[in-house]
């Protein structure tokens, strides 16, 4: 086992990383003790990770204390994650399968053998009452990121802020549960209409104990890299997926949609651009005909490359969104010819009193949103043909007429759904993103 400095490195990672776990104030605790690996020949989720056992000295003693441990396991045998040594040789600590310890006042989450996990132990009272000896973290069969030590038994609420920051650090998803920022809001909420998608959580964000702008779960499976050129401080954003296969489902005779879905949660990040990256060698489809739909619009891939379709400069609409990919000449269409009015292609809401033009033509739909009734006027041209089509590509209406200058739709649209309305002149056509409220 290799020996790691005593005193001066404990105390240079507590001055090196103390203050990214918060201070007192700043909505987390700082602990005792704190490790977090500062180059390694492997990685969790971009950030660093250190396969040789590790032995720490000088830890401090306390009757009640919890120790929490990000690792992923590098092969299927029984591997040691920590373990505390006293003076009087007796050991306390956890293996990917089991409890090293005599004590029943022990208490532990997350606990898995195969998967990456962020471990935690709380005990209290220990038999021995000697100083530890040494707290030993890996065996070298695990992949170890980060080693927490708090000398004191930390509450279910302190310690869910703590497991919330280092899941989203590290791409490591939590179990069915809310996701807790630095200072006690939630940033991923596990409620009824979003349970479905809790798999795969993906986060980036900027707090005090955080800055992180690209992230990938490290859970199998995964195939989507979010990330963003900055956020402003407080600003989270996550997405998780429905856990359904990575196969095309037939929609239309000329649309498939992927069966995985994602839905996107944010805090304070509604007006940030951000990317998405799907890794294509899992995904059985010709990359250069996926298109993403995102929050009701259809928007083209900005890079395509052997591996990897990447959209760029996307925006939510909203603080909650679901996101796919799909494939067909009919959406491939409709990106192409510039619809307009979702956000996540221009950043910008639906003015619904801009003119947009089709060559020598030029025309408005308004209201929009609508509530199922809207107008649209058009000026410099003689032929106007309007069709509504849903995301499927089935036409909904269909309807036009020659030398008038405005329109109004009065049929009977469902409501809560979106839809495109292709506006074809004799000049040209163009599709707009019709929201019905």
């Amino acid at each position: 086992m290799r020996h790691l400095n005593k005193l001066a490195l404990a105390a240079c990672l507590l001055l090196s990383y103390g203050i990214a776990l918060g201070q007192t104030g700043q909505g987390l605790p700082s602990p005792a003790f704190h490790w977090k690996c500062p180059s390694a020949d492997s990685a969790l989720n971009f950030h660093p990770a250190t396969t040789a056992p590790l032995l720490f000295d000088s830890i401090p003693y306390a009757e009640d204390y919890t120790v929490v441990v990000v690792y992923k396991p590098v092969v299927d045998t029984e591997a040691t994650v920590w373990q505390l040594v006293f003076a009087d040789s007796i050991g306390r600590g956890l293996t990917t399968e089991r409890i090293l310890s005599d004590s029943t006042a022990i208490r532990f989450a997350e606990h898995t053998d195969r998967k990456p996990v962020i471990h935690t132990l709380r005990q209290s009272a220990p038999d021995s009452s000697s100083a530890y000896a040494s707290l030993s973290v890996g065996d070298g069969n695990i992949k170890v990121s980060e080693v927490l030590y708090f000398n004191h038994r930390l509450g279910n609420a302190v310690l869910r802020r703590v497991q919330s920051i280092l899941a989203i650090r590290y791409g490591i998803t939590l179990g069915p549960v809310d996701y807790i920022g630095v200072n006690g809001h939630r940033v991923w909420q596990h409620r009824l209409d979003s349970a479905v998608f809790h798999h795969r959580i993906t986060g980036i964000g900027s707090d005090t104990s955080l800055h992180q702008l690209c992230s990938r779960s490290e859970m199998d499976g995964s195939v989507v890299t979010l990330s963003a050129d900055s956020l402003p401080q407080g600003a989270y954003l996550l997405i998780g997926d429905n856990d359904a296969p990575l196969t095309f489902l037939q929609e239309a005779s000329d649309i498939e949609t992927l069966a995985r879905q994602w839905r996107v949660q944010s805090s304070g990040t509604e007006d940030v651009a951000f990317s998405l990256a799907f890794d294509t060698r899992s995904i059985p489809v010709p990359t250069d005909s996926l298109v993403l739909l995102l929050d009701g619009g259809i928007i083209l891939p900005s890079v395509v490359t052997a591996n990897e379709v990447r959209f760029n400069n996307l925006w939510l609409s909203s603080d909650t969104c679901t996101f796919t990919l799909a494939r067909g000449a009919f959406l491939w269409q409709l990106a192409q010819s510039g619809s307009k009015g979702a956000k996540g292609h221009s950043g910008k809401e639906y003015d619904e009193h801009e003119k947009v033009s089709i060559f020598n033509s030029q025309f408005s739909l308004y209201p929009n949103p609508t509530t199922g009734h809207f107008n649209i006027e058009v000026s410099g041209a003689r032929q106007v043909q309007v069709t509504i089509y849903n995301l499927q590509g089935k036409v909904i209406a269909t309807y036009g007429d020659n030398n008038r200058d405005h329109y109004c739709f009065e049929g009977s649209l469902p409501t809560g759904n979106t839809y495109f309305a292709t506006i074809a002149t004799e000049s040209g056509s163009q599709t707009i993103k019709l929201i019905v409220k």
